[in-house]
């Protein structure tokens, strides 16, 4: 039997942490267009009962309101969001970059900005994900790639309670 190269065995690791990924980002896109298309029908909804109520109105002419009071729900919502995404993910590891369109996602986020969203990124998600390195519930599994800013984490441990709460609630 021969021994397999090296190089083939850190391409084979390559390949298999790309091949994950797009799986974890293929069910993630499935879920933004669910949540895309529930967003549409309800703004048709609205558009329909506006234009009933007072045919004069142009409902298209009302600006699209984002409210900030309150950013990520009730206090710790971020931090539960993201341990979710780490249980949901264990043993595997997600990146930051797939933590954070999660987490746009799920919390309704959205930037004008390329910048910004790169702020909120370091200064939210990445800060968050730094703390539960520290507290010793997450783990920061490999450095980001060479002109990259991306990192790996992933869940520490899963105890029995979490365990039975995975297997109660299935992921999608």
């Amino acid at each position: 039997m021969r021994k397999t190269p090296s190089y083939l065995k850190g391409l084979a690791e390559t390949r298999a942490r790309a091949a994950g990924d797009v799986l974890r980002l293929e069910r993630l896109q499935g879920d933004v267009a669910q949540a895309h298309e529930k967003a549409r029908f309800e703004l048709a909804a609205a558009d329909a009962l506006i234009c009933r109520f007072d045919p004069r109105l142009d409902p298209t002419q009302i600006p699209p309101l984002r409210a900030w009071a309150g950013r990520y729900g009730k206090r710790g919502a971020l931090r539960e969001a993201i341990l979710k995404y780490l249980r949901e993910a264990h043993p595997q590891e997600l990146t930051t970059t797939e933590i954070a369109v999660r987490l746009q996602a799920e919390l309704g986020l959205d930037f004008t900005m390329a910048a910004a969203c790169e702020e909120w990124v370091h200064n939210s998600v990445r800060a968050q994900l730094r703390r539960l390195a520290r507290e010793g519930e997450a783990e920061h599994t490999s450095e980001a790639s060479p002109g990259t800013k991306v990192g790996r984490w992933r869940l520490i441990s899963i105890g029995p309670s979490e365990v039975n709460s995975a297997l109660a609630f299935p992921r999608r």
